[in-house]
């Protein structure tokens, strides 16, 4: 990957080159932001370490350039202590991260290392689809991590993806697959697929094997041999199907329906839900033996409301997405705004956050968020939670429920994962009022 290093400091290009290049990156460098935009016009790098205090345009006049230039460049800043405050006013532009000086090297190529990652899976997916591999909460970084583990290895296994809608489970499979683009990836929503029909989707079958079967078909299971094998809402297959899936994953084989052939299948098979296995066990609807044999690697992911650290993040790289996409140019989201949105309950995760930052910028005309440009659901909202007891939260939670549903109590019950009468109670608990 390409990195673009801009500092006046002849001593800090030196050595972040030199140290960079250890890494097998191919790294320019420039002393001001005019010798870097030509750089930059030229060789289009990946990353740019950019110094906020330049001779000339300074840094953050050159960050909101580049940007206006490619809004999808990811850029890190650098400055002294004494400069954090322009640092965190570079975020709010669009800056990735920064870090100040003076700085540890061996700190640094891991930051940028780090970066890196997230620029190859930027590049990789559609921006439509990356979404949940965005952040740096622990739970980020420990599936990043698990991610970038399991595709090190030369090995087929099985990954159990579980967590709520909206979360970003097919796009976690995606970016597994990203690491290797030249292997087939195929995927079956089981929920989207009439349960009848979900065994020849899977297995394919031959001429004559039923009465509307008038030539051959090839399943989806034999389409991603020696690739990945998608079964997304694996939680909805039908559970005589769950045996025959299972003994696919056991015995590396199959058979279309009506063929006496045996097939062999190789690959990594990732399956998703949204729902709690362990109760779909429990009430007879999903095999024990097939959730163990699923479950060999698991990769839960938060909801959002969870991972509140993830919401700036998230925010700033769908208004980079939106800016470039709707041709605006937003700059920066009030303070009070994201406060209001780091208080929010997500129900609907960052799928949510995503498309109400797309309704948002279609109709903003300037170039900054503020609070009136959000929903009432959310502006009714304390604008910080910090400091509430977790009664306030819950609170909270019902009431922009509530108040999303037109107080429809069964709907929002179902969205809670909670009954209509333990909901009343909880209403008549915290004197929630319309």
């Amino acid at each position: 990957m390409k990195i673009l290093v801009i500092d006046d400091e002849r001593s800090i290009r030196l050595s972040l080159k030199i140290g960079l290049e250890k890494l097998g990156l191919e790294v320019s460098t420039a002393e001001s932001a005019e010798e870097g935009l030509e750089i930059f016009k030229i060789q289009a790098p990946d990353l740019i370490i950019l110094d906020i205090n330049l001779p000339g345009m300074d840094g953050i006049e050159a960050l909101k350039l580049f940007k206006k230039i490619n809004p999808s460049v990811t850029i890190i800043m650098i400055t002294y202590m004494t400069d954090v405050k322009l640092a965190v006013e570079a975020m709010k532009i669009g800056a990735y991260d920064y870090f100040t000086k003076p700085f540890n090297l061996l700190d640094i190529n891991k930051s940028i290392e780090e970066t890196l990652q997230y620029v190859k899976i930027k590049k990789d997916l559609n921006s439509n689809e990356d979404i949940a591999l965005i952040g740096r909460s622990p739970s980020i970084l420990n599936i990043k991590n698990t991610i970038s583990d399991i595709c090190q290895l030369d090995y087929d296994t099985t990954i159990l993806i579980t967590g709520e809608s909206g979360t970003g489970k097919e796009v976690i499979a995606k970016t597994i697959h990203s690491y290797n683009k030249s292997k087939p990836f195929i995927a079956i929503n089981c929920a989207a697929i009439p349960q009848n029909l979900q065994e020849s989707e899977l297995f394919g079958y031959e001429k004559g094997a039923f009465s509307d079967a008038k030539t051959d078909k090839i399943g989806l299971i034999e389409k991603a041999n020696n690739g990945i094998l998608f079964l997304d809402e694996i939680g909805d297959m039908d559970i005589g199907l769950q045996a025959k899936v299972l003994r696919v994953i056991q015995e590396k084989k199959f058979r279309r329906i009506g063929g006496t052939k045996e097939i062999q299948f190789e690959a990594t098979i990732l399956a998703a839900t949204n729902k709690d296995l362990s109760k779909s066990i429990t009430d007879g609807d999903f095999r024990k033996d097939l959730y163990y044999r699923l479950n060999v690697i698991p990769i839960y992911i938060p909801p959002l409301r969870d991972r509140k650290e993830d919401i700036p993040v998230l925010v700033y790289h769908f208004i980079d997405e939106y800016n470039n996409k709707l041709n605006k140019n937003i700059l920066s989201i009030e303070d009070s705004a994201m406060e209001l949105l780091k208080s929010y309950h997500w129900p609907g995760n960052v799928r949510e956050l995503k498309n109400l930052l797309e309704r948002i910028m279609i109709f903003k005309k300037g170039n900054t968020i503020n609070s009136d440009d959000l929903p009432d659901e959310i502006k009714s909202l304390p604008s910080t939670i910090s400091n509430s007891t977790l009664e306030d939260i819950e609170k909270q939670g019902i009431a922009s429920v509530l108040f999303k549903n037109k107080w429809n109590i069964s709907k929002s019950a179902k969205e809670l994962g909670i009954t209509r009468q333990t909901l009343r109670n909880k209403i008549e608990k915290y004197n929630i009022k319309k």
